[in-house]
Parts: C-alpha cells; sequence; structure tokens
C-alpha cells in the first residue's frame, strides 16, 4: 500500500509518509486538484517531481485534506487553510509531510555518494568536514545534515538565511534518533532538537518549534 508510515508527534503533530510505486496515471487517479495546482503540474519536466508532486496530494487526500485545502505563501511557504501548520518534502520513491498547531519543518533525503563531492561548499561544521568514518557512514552522516538544514529553513519564514553560514549542527552520530542545531540570524541565536529516522536508503530529518 503507498501511505507508508504515519509518525504522531506531541502538539497535536503528525508525520506521514507515502512510498511512491505508482506510475503518474495511476497517482491522478480519483485527484482533484486546483488550476494552480494544474498549471503547475504542467510545467514540471522530471517524472520525479510530477510523481512527489501527485504523492503528496494523495498524502492529503488520505488524512482528509485536499488540494484546495493547501496554498502557500509570499516565500513559498505550505500553509493550510484551517490554520495548522504543513511541511512537505519529496525524494524519489518518498513523500512526506508534517502537520502540527506550531511551525513545522520536514526534509526526506535519498543517501548519495555524490553528497561528498560537495561538502565543503554546503557544511563548515568540523565533525562533517573531517569525517574519519567509513565511506557508507560519511554518506549517512552528510545526507543527514543536509535533510537537517533543509528542514531549518523551511522552518524559518524568511529566505534570506544560508545553509552554511547560518545554520550550525551540534555533532551527532549517524544512529541518534535527534540532534540540536542552531540558526543565526540578525544577531538572534536560535536552538532547535531535529528528530531524525533512517527509512529504507533515506534519511528523514524533522523539526517543530
Amino acid at each position: 500500500m503507498p501511505f507508508f508510515k504515519e509518525i504522531s508527534l506531541p502538539n497535536n503533530t503528525s508525520v506521514y509518509l507515502w512510498k511512491i510505486n505508482e506510475e503518474i496515471s495511476d497517482l491522478k487517479q480519483h485527484l482533484l486538484l486546483t488550476e494552480t495546482s494544474t498549471n503547475r503540474l504542467a510545467k514540471m519536466k522530471s517524472e520525479s517531481h510530477i510523481k512527489g508532486f501527485l504523492a503528496v496530494r494523495k498524502l492529503l487526500n488520505t488524512i482528509d485534506y485536499t488540494d484546495s485545502d493547501l496554498y502557500y505563501d509570499s516565500f513559498g511557504k505550505p500553509l493550510l487553510k484551517n490554520g495548522k501548520n504543513i511541511s512537505i518534502s519529496h525524494s524519489r520513491e518518498f513523500a512526506c509531510i508534517i502537520i502540527g498547531d506550531k511551525n513545522v519543518g520536514i526534509d526526506i533525503e535519498l543517501k548519495s555518494e555524490k553528497i561528498l563531492k560537495n561538502i565543503s561548499l554546503l557544511f563548515n561544521e568540523d565533525f562533517i568536514l573531517n569525517t574519519k568514518e567509513n565511506k557508507e557512514n560519511a554518506i549517512t552522516l552528510t545526507t543527514f545534515s543536509w535533510a537537517i538544514k533543509e528542514a531549518l529553513f523551511k522552518l524559518i519564514p524568511e529566505n534570506d538565511v544560508s545553509f552554511k553560514e547560518n545554520i550550525s549542527i551540534q555533532p551527532f552520530q549517524v544512529n541518534e534518533n535527534s540532534c540540536i542545531a542552531n540558526v543565526e540570524n540578525n544577531d538572534i541565536k536560535t536552538s532547535y532538537t531535529i528528530h531524525l529516522e533512517t527509512i529504507e536508503n533515506y534519511v528523514l530529518a524533522y523539526v517543530i518549534e
């Protein structure tokens, strides 16, 4: 079944995951899209992006929301018309959303060796840059770190935050289920607890403000 998992959290918050194993035509079945979403979909070229976009709407339908319940603010941040907070992510075989009373952020990433090629462009953290673990652990650690920064970026309403310069992660191990990360912006430093999970060959990071 494409609906993969639900994670219940405090503050009336839940994470939902969809495993994308359908064709585009199957994902479109019984799915009502707004004119805005239909126009966005028509401009997408990547099959993976199209499937992810549709799978997110399937997830919404599964938990009694519709595409028309979802809208975006001027920064491109998704919101729900009932006042609940939502964050969205998808990567190849998985789509996920987090919904709650408080501000939230989520990201799912496929583990890939490619991320190691650009590690110095993405991170300032010594424990990431100088990792001496085996390659598999280095890939997992770095992919988790990227997902952590993506999840935090989605939590922050402004778009003038640099992943490398404004978001810092405290050292953690790949088998831990949470870590601490800091966002420093306009001389204000805020710490967040990021929840971490490994799902098949993917890493999942999510945060509640």
